[in-house]
């Protein structure tokens, strides 16, 4: 299915309609698929993780929300907030766990059951989300656009399509953004 009748598709959808969800499911879970796998090659250290786990927990977060999709680009970026809190969840609960915090009694059918993350990538998330967060605070949108960038693996035009803002910003956000997480990430 082109690109355009995705589009098309997603601004139309009828979310009770079965036909448009049986078209669009598909290629949604396919690339939410692609976005963890890249997640995974993007953060060291996350090779343990299961990419199906992420992307089903991820998807089970946005099937729960009754928000219309006004694009396909707006989904994914609504789709990498869902993996990076996702990825959040696993990572604090596994940093929990080290520091003793396993004695505690966790539902079956809790968020990040089945991903896998070593404690040092556990570490890792949690130290990115923080800095994430303080970047944040500098500036909303640089959170956003890194959030497409890096959780959705949205491109430059993609990014500013789904945030509503011009290519020249994001690249230029983009490239702070990244600049200012280097500086700031534990060697």
């Amino acid at each position: 299915m082109p690109e355009k009748d995705i589009d098309k598709k997603f601004k139309l959808a009828d979310y009770n309609d079965q036909e448009t969800y049986a078209h669009i499911f598909p290629i949604i879970y396919k690339q939410l698929q692609i976005i963890a796998r890249s997640i995974r090659f993007n953060f060291n250290g996350l090779e343990t993780l299961n990419t199906t786990a992420i992307v089903h927990e991820a998807y089970i977060k946005l099937a729960s929300k009754s928000t219309p999709w006004e694009s396909r680009t707006h989904f994914y970026s609504v789709a990498a907030k869902a993996m990076r809190q996702v990825l959040l969840n696993a990572a604090r609960s596994k940093s929990s766990e080290k520091r003793g915090g396993d004695a505690l009694v966790i539902n079956i059918d809790d968020v990040g059951d089945n991903i896998i993350l070593s404690p040092t990538a556990s570490e890792k998330l949690i130290d990115f989300d923080n800095l994430l967060v303080k970047l944040e605070e500098k500036d909303l949108l640089y959170g956003k656009i890194v959030e497409c960038r890096f959780f959705a693996g949205l491109s430059i035009e993609e990014t500013a399509d789904a945030l509503h803002i011009s290519p020249a910003t994001v690249k230029r956000k983009w490239q702070l953004a990244r600049d200012w997480l280097y500086v700031h990430l534990p060697k």
